[in-house]
């Protein structure tokens, strides 16, 4: 964006974690809890940082303590990403009315930060949406949407989130290579994996 100030974020991290079996937006990468982390990376990019919460409330609010974050509490989180993201994004535009455009992102992918945050802003345009190619012909988050999507964002619900946008104006979106967004953490084995992979 040439004005980054017209950049919001909405860092997603409501989730039961129902696959982990415990709060994975806890789990420590790089010394501090991958909400944390990535909450911090986020706003290296833009200061209107939405992080939107629900399972796990209070130990997720303490993880994000002293961040200049919005910590939104959803009390829908149980019905799935969608209402997560049209409640983060409602949530950013009721504090911030001049967005241009908006990163959705998630806690658990633990080999993103601010780099690659930063390179979907570089490439963001007023009609198009930027998507994470992660390599292999699948487009997802990390995603940037252009506020002439954000009423179609607010319209989510259940547990469809922004791939569902992606595919349905799969003519719309510009593909940037981001290979390490095809790591995610979801089971224990996966947390696993990467802290051998870093160690």
């Amino acid at each position: 964006m040439t004005d980054s100030g017209a950049l919001g974020i909405v860092l997603l991290a409501a989730g039961g974690a129902v696959r982990y079996g415990s709060a994975k937006q806890l789990l420590v990468v790089d010394g501090e809890p991958l909400v944390r982390r990535m909450a911090r990376e986020a706003l290296r990019v833009s200061p209107r940082v939405a992080v939107v919460i629900g399972a796990y409330k209070d130990d997720v609010e303490a993880a994000l303590d002293g961040l200049p974050v919005d910590a939104a509490f959803h009390a829908g989180w149980p019905s799935g990403m969608g209402g997560s993201l049209a409640f983060g994004l409602a949530r950013l535009r009721e504090r911030h009315a001049d967005l241009a455009a908006v990163v959705v992102c998630l806690c658990d992918q633990p080999a993103l930060g601010a780099a690659q945050l930063q390179a979907l802003a570089s490439a963001a345009s007023a009609d198009r949406i930027v998507a994470a190619d992660y390599g292999d012909g699948v487009l997802g988050v990390p995603c940037l949407f252009p506020a002439r999507f954000f009423h179609e964002l607010e319209l989510l619900h259940g547990p469809e989130g922004a791939r569902s946008l992606l595919a349905l104006y799969a003519d719309q979106v510009q593909a940037l290579p981001m290979p390490e967004a095809r790591i995610d953490i979801d089971t224990p084995d996966d947390y696993a994996r990467w802290r051998t992979g870093i160690g």
